[in-house]
């Protein structure tokens, strides 16, 4: 997401918004924009070929370009960047932790599982 990622205030969308979370997005809106703009440019695409893979790929049985469509929506629509920029700052500040819980919580249900069949 970003610099500007750490500077987002997060708040419920249905409450008044930060000024500074709109001007980053507008920043981000605009960066994808041109980035947007270069890849169409250089790999010879016009505007339609880029929306008719995006409707592809949000049709088909694999959903592994899914993530990549994220992006572009949340270039466009404020509450999608807000929603990606959230998931963005739980991974990055919590996603270890839940990693690290996770497995420990597996480990626990195995150590259990194994300790009831020796009981049994």
């Amino acid at each position: 997401m970003g610099e500007n990622a750490g500077k987002l205030e997060f708040v419920p969308l249905e409450e008044e918004q930060p000024l500074q979370n709109f001007d980053i997005f507008k920043l981000y809106a605009t960066l994808v924009e041109r980035q947007l703009e270069d890849f169409i440019l250089s790999e010879g695409l016009t505007v339609k070929d880029v929306c008719d893979a995006c409707t592809t790929a949000q049709n088909a049985e694999s959903h592994t370009h899914l993530a990549a469509i994220d992006y572009l929506v949340a270039s466009t629509d404020y509450e999608s960047f807000m929603q990606l920029a959230y998931d963005h700052y739980v991974v990055a500040n919590f996603g270890s932790d839940m990693e690290d819980e996770a497995v420990e919580q597996a480990a626990e249900a195995a150590t259990a599982e194994v300790t009831a069949d020796q009981q049994a």
